[in-house]
């Protein structure tokens, strides 16, 4: 079937191609009658113009893109659908991207977005590896990153003063009575990990309370799967069983949680356990404590900042470096107290 152009359009409501342009883009210049007869044409021919060339001619699609590492995380998906609805409400459209957990495939999407002409892309980025692709497009357009970049990056973003979001979980456990800490799921590449866990042997040394760091064998495509192995590995390590665990999120605290129910083990009767990130509807056998900022607030002063720097704004340093404070969140998965 031909694909019907603009053209097309004109040439069957009688008119001419200007006018056409003026009624799709609701501009002056045209009677009424004549931009309804051009509408129903198109409503005849099911006729929908070419966003991209009406984005060149307007220098603006008003599209930004996001990426997001993997969508079926519920981590991700949250962000992904807050940061769509943030977007949305600053009059943005959004093409969604999901890259897999693969550094070649994020960066076939950066290229992707920017040969699309958006005006701007949210992103949370593999690892470190993302700096490079990221860096490279973003000398075409503005990207904006939903969790912490390495010092020496030039790409602005807003993320969870990770840090605080450690000493707040370890704090938690002391607290509660907790003697002796692990932190388990921990992944040397997330740059939010090393935070959290250096945050947590600081925190628990300052109280002078054992703590240690368990590092498993081998990687995993998802912290869910990365939390149960590791767990499995701990408990095949005849490494004293604690009374606290920190897990590196809360997907990690999902497969613990399966390891645990396969092992006969009882939470928090066994050991207290906190998790980060809040997505703890997707624990259906646990009221999971955790630690995380507000995803609608995150997405929200992140959509901000990329509006922005679409508009030309330049910002200082301290403005593109956005940490928002943590919170915790208390549920079922730590004992009462001392």
């Amino acid at each position: 079937m031909k694909q019907i152009t603009i053209k097309d359009i004109a040439r069957e409501a009688g008119v001419s191609i200007a006018s056409v342009s003026r009624a799709l883009n609701g501009q002056d210049g045209i009677g009424q009658e004549k931009r309804d007869r051009i509408l129903e044409v198109c409503e005849r021919f099911s006729y929908t113009p070419n966003g991209l060339a009406r984005g060149l001619v307007k220098q603006g699609t008003d599209t930004i893109g996001i990426i997001m590492p993997d969508i079926q995380s519920p981590f991700y998906s949250e962000l992904m659908v807050k940061a769509s609805d943030a977007a949305h409400k600053k009059g943005y459209k959004v093409l969604l991207c999901n890259s897999f957990r693969e550094i070649p495939t994020e960066a076939q999407y950066l290229k992707l977005l920017v040969e699309s002409q958006v005006q701007g892309i949210l992103i949370f980025p593999i690892g470190p590896r993302s700096l490079d692709s990221m860096e490279k497009y973003g000398k075409n357009v503005p990207v904006v990153a939903l969790n912490e970049l390495p010092e020496k990056s030039r790409i602005p973003y807003v993320c969870a003063d990770e840090e605080r979001a450690g000493t707040l979980a370890t704090e938690y456990l002391i607290s509660r009575g907790c003697k002796d800490l692990v932190f388990i799921g921990f992944k040397a590449e997330r740059l939010a990990h090393r935070y959290r866990a250096s945050s947590f042997l600081k925190t628990a040394a300052r109280m002078r309370i054992p703590a240690r760091i368990f590092e498993g064998h081998s990687d995993f495509r998802s912290s869910f799967e990365r939390g149960y192995e590791h767990f499995k590995q701990f408990l095949l390590s005849g490494e004293p069983m604690p009374d606290g665990i920190v897990a590196a999120s809360d997907a990690t605290a999902n497969g613990i949680v399966k390891a645990c129910r396969e092992n006969g083990l009882r939470i928090p009767n066994d050991f207290s356990l906190i998790g980060f990130d809040n997505i703890s509807t997707e624990l259906p056998y646990l009221e999971l404590t955790t630690v995380a900022v507000s995803h609608v607030e995150q997405t929200e002063k992140a959509v901000a900042l990329l509006d922005q720097l679409v508009r030309g704004r330049q910002l200082s340093r301290a403005e593109a470096a956005v940490k928002l404070e943590p919170r915790l969140v208390e549920r079922r998965s730590c004992k009462n107290g001392m």
